[in-house]
């Protein structure tokens, strides 16, 4: 775990934009991952069996693409989207509303294992102390954080009153696209999220396919920032997609050297991971 402030070149250049950057942020995992293009994706803790279909789909989709799938870690739509992105073999990160090793003390049970899991493959971050507890108020501070990290930001469901609305409107403030998932009217868990619609403070998502549009490819890296054993992946995969174990053999690495790789050439958007598991050459 480390902590970095504004001054450091090592610090998420998006979090730059915001009134007052974290200072410092600590990050547990890999810190390239928030410079990688990247969706903020939130709503309510709990959501319907609606948007947890929704928010799994909308984030493996981006995660497939190599798109990093931003959230809070909270019940409901947050896990849900960290675990559609982890589920594509894709990368996430999940903000705190409490110091990291806090929240790793106290996490029980599915959120537990999400957040070992979004360490292995991406990063925990918070603004707060390793061992500060959560309060009230940490849970809206962090929301712009959120915003901040997350090109774009989505709200899946969310009934009035939600904080994922105040991501929106940190999102907002920044001058960051928001769209929002139209729900059934009178459904109480879109409230908030149909009247974001309504009031034009964000666009309705109608697909995975317009929110891929709205935030673009990855810009393929220049073939002299690749070192040898980065060629020799994606020389495996130029011939066809592979799994992780099938790659593991036929470039002659181990497990873990591998999967640290893939998840640098993936933030580069030379390599995508497929909903099936395997890793397709873009």
């Amino acid at each position: 775990m480390i902590g970095i402030g504004p001054a450091d070149p090592r610090y998420p250049r998006r979090l730059l934009d915001l009134r007052s950057p974290p200072d410092p942020l600590w990050i547990d995992g890999d810190r390239h991952v928030l410079a990688a293009r990247a969706v903020s994706i939130v709503g309510t803790r709990r959501m319907t069996p609606y948007g947890a279909r929704v928010a799994r789909e909308l984030a493996a989709a981006c995660a497939g693409a190599g798109i990093v799938v931003v959230s809070g870690l909270a019940q409901g739509v947050d896990s849900a989207a960290h675990a559609g992105a982890l589920e594509a073999h894709g990368l996430t990160v999940a903000v705190l509303g409490a110091g990291i090793a806090s929240y790793l003390e106290d996490a029980r049970g599915r959120r537990r294992r999400l957040a070992h899991a979004i360490r292995a493959g991406g990063a925990l971050v918070s603004e707060f102390p390793p061992d500060a507890p959560p309060q009230i108020w940490t849970f809206a501070q962090r929301d712009a954080t959120i915003a901040a990290l997350g090109e774009v930001t989505v709200v899946v469901e969310a009934p009035v009153g939600s904080g994922a609305l105040i991501t929106a409107d940190e999102a907002r403030g920044l001058g960051r696209p928001v769209y929002a998932v139209p729900g059934p009217i009178g459904a109480a868990a879109s409230a908030g999220a149909n009247a974001l619609i309504a009031t034009g403070a964000a666009k309705a998502l109608t697909g995975v396919g317009m929110l891929l549009d709205v935030v673009g490819s990855f810009a393929r890296a220049p073939a002299d920032d690749v070192d040898d054993l980065d060629a020799r992946i994606l020389d495996a995969l130029a011939s066809s997609p592979a799994g992780p174990d099938s790659l593991a053999r036929r470039v002659g690495m181990n497990a873990g050297d591998l999967s640290s790789r893939l998840a640098r050439l993936v933030i580069r958007g030379v390599v995508a991971a497929a909903p099936d598991g395997r890793f397709v050459r873009r």
